[in-house]
């Protein structure tokens, strides 16, 4: 017999499992979660004119742009008393966009009649829109819901008429919790 093959054979073995060994327990640490990718925010700017855009497609008969238009804050879904910096900053951007695109949109903060909580913005979803829209004249109110979740923040966007709350047109989509969506949330 020889030894030296077997001693090479025997170390070669011993070399290779010491080796999957070692990498095995390089890369498995049960205890530690894998860490996930930043999540990255999207341009609010872009996003939120694309849902105004989406919205006047939806409600091709809104042709007289003079007629006035509201845009109220966004609210929290599972509380309509409640926003945040998201919910006005959807609010407004919408309301900017549809007048860059020639509506007449009536800013209602600047209005004394109008009841409007302290930090919070206008809640036409939280009250009455038509009793609000008829003290302005309004045609149609821009308004909506969020919800946040882990990872986005769903946006629920409509056009509601405001002589009877039908919604007129409506457009659903989301937004990444990103660093800025989340500071903007937790600005009450």
């Amino acid at each position: 017999m020889n030894w030296n093959v077997i001693t090479l054979r025997t170390a070669a073995t011993l070399l290779v499992a010491l080796s999957v060994s070692t990498l095995g327990c390089a890369t498995f640490f049960p205890d530690e979660a894998p860490a996930r990718p930043a999540i990255q925010d999207t341009n609010l700017i872009s996003a939120n004119h694309g849902a105004a855009d989406a919205l006047l497609t939806r409600a091709p008969w809104l042709k007289d742009r003079k007629d006035p238009l509201l845009a109220a804050t966004f609210v929290d879904i599972n509380n309509l008393d409640t926003s945040s910096g998201l919910g006005r900053v959807i609010g407004e951007q919408l309301g900017s966009r549809f007048a860059q695109q020639g509506f007449t949109v009536v800013e209602i903060k600047m209005r004394n009649n109008i009841f409007i909580k302290e930090g919070s913005g206008e809640f036409a979803l939280s009250r009455s829109i038509r009793e609000i829209s008829q003290s302005h004249n309004a045609a149609a109110v821009i308004a909506g819901t969020y919800a946040v979740a882990r990872q986005s923040v769903y946006v629920q966007a409509r056009l509601i008429r405001a002589t009877d709350n039908l919604i007129l047109a409506s457009y659903d989509y989301a937004l990444p919790l990103g660093p800025d969506a989340k500071a903007l949330i937790a600005s009450q």
